[in-house]
């Protein structure tokens, strides 16, 4: 059946943080980068949550709030908020408060997160530990440069990604199950 109506459109920002500017520049970009999206018609503007990079998105719910502010009609949203750094309450909590203010026009989006402790040290010591793969060269398909994969192992066993990954955690904490967390979400909501 063919239809004449629009696919609807959505943007997904990190508010990136590019070399020689601040967070305050990126958080300004991406308010402006909706109300963009906005005039041409997009239906919603997604925020990634990322910890522990060079992105102005690692409190999603506050970045959401000051763009809902910003714009009248755009959908905004979480793509998604971490379920193990954040707990359930207060992701309710937050983005109620949000709904509160700017009805009709929040998106909730959940993710996984932070693996366990254990989970991930061991994932990162197999990684350091396997064999280096040869280097590869960028691949051209269709005309899409695809490079070749990242080298998470080293990624995984550097200070800076411990000591990030440590900041997310509190002590003898252990990150709810996925499903458990959404279920209290939900149940809150």
């Amino acid at each position: 059946m063919a239809t004449d109506a629009p696919i609807p459109l959505s943007v997904l920002d990190l508010a990136p943080i590019t070399e020689g500017s601040d967070a305050a520049t990126a958080v300004r970009r991406s308010i402006e980068l909706a109300q963009h999206a906005e005039r041409l018609g997009y239906r919603r503007f997604w925020l990634a949550e990322h910890h522990a990079v060079a992105v102005a998105s690692s409190s999603t719910a506050v970045l959401i709030a000051l763009i809902a502010d910003a714009t009248t009609e755009i959908r905004v949203g979480s793509a998604a908020v971490q379920s193990g750094v954040h707990t359930p309450l207060s992701i309710v909590e937050a983005f109620g408060t949000i709904d509160a203010l700017h009805p009709g026009r929040l998106d909730l989006g959940l993710g996984r997160s932070a693996q366990r402790r254990a989970e991930h040290r061991a994932r990162a010591d197999d990684r350091a530990q396997a064999p280096a793969q040869p280097d590869a060269e960028d691949l051209i398909v269709d005309g899409l440069l695809i490079p070749p994969p990242f080298p998470i192992g080293e990624l995984l066993t550097s200070p800076r990604v411990a000591a990030a990954v440590d900041a997310t955690r509190f002590e003898g904490a252990v990150p709810p199950d996925f499903t458990d967390a959404v279920d209290d979400v939900l149940a809150l909501l």
